[in-house]
């Protein structure tokens, strides 16, 4: 029989799992320099650089506090217990169990006397213990360990998720409020301009046409005030919501209606998002864990040695008193021979399963670039054009203050006046939108590279190897 089983281990087939193709290049077409007066930010707890206390406050806040943080923690204990499940299940069995028993004799009716009882006492442990003669339950074990290292990396990806949203709710949150304050100096302006008009038609020095012209912005001006008011506020309960504090009241919140420049990137090659970018270590992970299985199922092929000792004790009272000791040692052998055949389907799901893991490694290093690479573009286009659009606003703004004075001197028409107010109203929201743009493609940028968590401090240390370039072989 031992020659059989030694025979059937030796046919288990070899099983090589293709090693991941990583094609990226060595630098991305857009390096993302930006002006060396801006301080340069730090990967690891990037919200520091933007120097915005308010910033700081929200993402610690949301990170202790907010359903997403506190829901990734809960799922990172899960997976911990997970694993202490499987590895609990490679360690020697058995249970001790124990049995008292009293047992005598009493007489109800007639002559006789009663018999004492006597007392049984027994206590048995018969545990059972795998060999792990060719490695079968250590690559059980190591299994676990990564699989419980994938889910530390899904959970840091979800705190750097959420500080990035926080990040960028914040600076929308900003820009509701810039474009509330200029709704209202718009309104206030147009509230001045119809008083003019209302006056000049009274006096006839204007048509009527003009004056209901000038009423008709007016109130286009105070409804959109209106709506810019709510869209600010809902703003505000989305953020709070979003930081884990969704019973403070919106007046609690202060947003400022300003948009800082954005602190400068680090230099950056593809080759970081390897290295931090916690999706693609869990992918890497995953690939190892893929090439695990195999190993563990073409391990299930092999024959099985059991070790199953055992120790009895029994003691008694009364007639039969006295004590016995029982031991015994077994060793036992289990060779899967009509299951074999559900065994080798069972290794080639794991080989296949393999297989996808390693185009699924390949896949997220490919995605973590093309999202790297098109935000360090879009951040690069509008470092380059907000110069324009600073000036275009400064521009616009100067020739409609000169229609407005024009207007009031009577050497403007109201068609013009209302042009120039349009033009700068343009522009004002573009540079604005620029502004924004800066900010939320700064936070892009350093979410794609995988910011907001310190990838050397915080990978698990049990499992922080990734897998190397020439695949698993089983």
């Amino acid at each position: 029989m031992s020659l059989t089983s030694l025979l059937l281990a030796g046919c288990a087939p070899q099983v090589r799992l293709p090693a991941p193709v990583v094609a990226v290049p060595q630098a991305f077409e857009a390096a993302g320099a930006t002006s060396q007066s801006l301080p340069e930010l730090s990967l690891d707890r990037w919200w520091l650089a933007f120097n915005d206390a308010q910033l700081t406050g929200l993402i610690d806040t949301a990170l202790a506090r907010s359903t997403t943080a506190r829901l990734a923690y809960a799922r990172l204990a899960e997976a911990r217990a997970s694993r202490s499940v499987t590895r609990a299940g490679t360690l020697p069995t058995g249970s001790l169990s124990a049995t008292a028993t009293e047992q005598g004799t009493r007489r109800l009716w007639g002559q006789g006397a009663n018999s004492p009882g006597d007392d049984t006492y027994q206590a048995t442990f018969y545990p059972s213990w795998e060999i792990d003669l060719f490695g079968r339950l250590s690559a059980t074990r190591q299994q676990a360990d990564v699989q419980y290292a994938s889910s530390t990396l899904d959970y840091h990806g979800a705190r750097l998720a959420l500080a990035a949203d926080v990040a960028t709710s914040l600076f929308q949150a900003r820009s509701a409020a810039i474009d509330l304050a200029t709704a209202r100096e718009r309104l206030a302006v147009s509230q001045k301009l119809a008083g003019t008009g209302r006056l000049g038609a009274a006096r006839g020095l204007t048509s009527g046409q003009d004056a209901d012209r000038l009423e008709s912005d007016l109130a286009t001006a105070q409804a959109e005030a209106i709506r810019l008011e709510a869209e600010l506020q809902a703003s505000k309960r989305s953020l709070l919501i979003l930081v884990g504090t969704p019973n403070a009241p919106t007046e609690d919140l202060p947003i400022a209606a300003r948009l800082d420049p954005a602190p400068a990137l680090p230099p950056v090659t593809p080759g970081l998002l390897l290295a931090r970018r916690p999706d693609v270590l869990a992918a890497g992970l995953g690939v190892e864990s893929a090439g695990l299985g195999v190993k563990i199922n073409r391990l299930a092929l092999f024959p099985r040695f059991d070790l199953n000792p055992g120790v009895g004790l029994t003691a008694a009272t009364g007639a039969l008193a006295g004590g016995t000791g029982l031991w015994s040692l077994a060793a036992g052998l289990t060779v899967p021979l009509l299951d074999r055949s559900r065994l080798m389907a069972q290794l080639r799901v794991s080989e296949a399963q393999g297989q996808q893991a390693v185009v699924t490694y390949e896949q997220a290093v490919q995605n973590a670039f093309g999202e790297a690479a098109n935000a360090l573009v879009r951040l690069n286009a509008n470092r380059s054009r907000i110069g324009d659009l600073e000036t275009a606003e400064r521009r616009s703004r100067s020739a409609y203050d000169s229609a407005i004075r024009g207007y009031g001197a009577g050497l403007t028409d109201l068609t013009t006046l209302l042009q120039s107010e349009q033009t700068w109203l343009q522009a004002r929201a573009a540079r604005d939108q620029g502004r924004l743009a800066l900010l939320t493609g700064t936070v892009s940028v350093v979410r794609a590279l995988g910011g907001g968590w310190d990838a050397a401090q915080d990978m698990p240390r049990s499992r922080n190897s990734q897998i190397n370039a020439q695949g698993a072989q089983q």
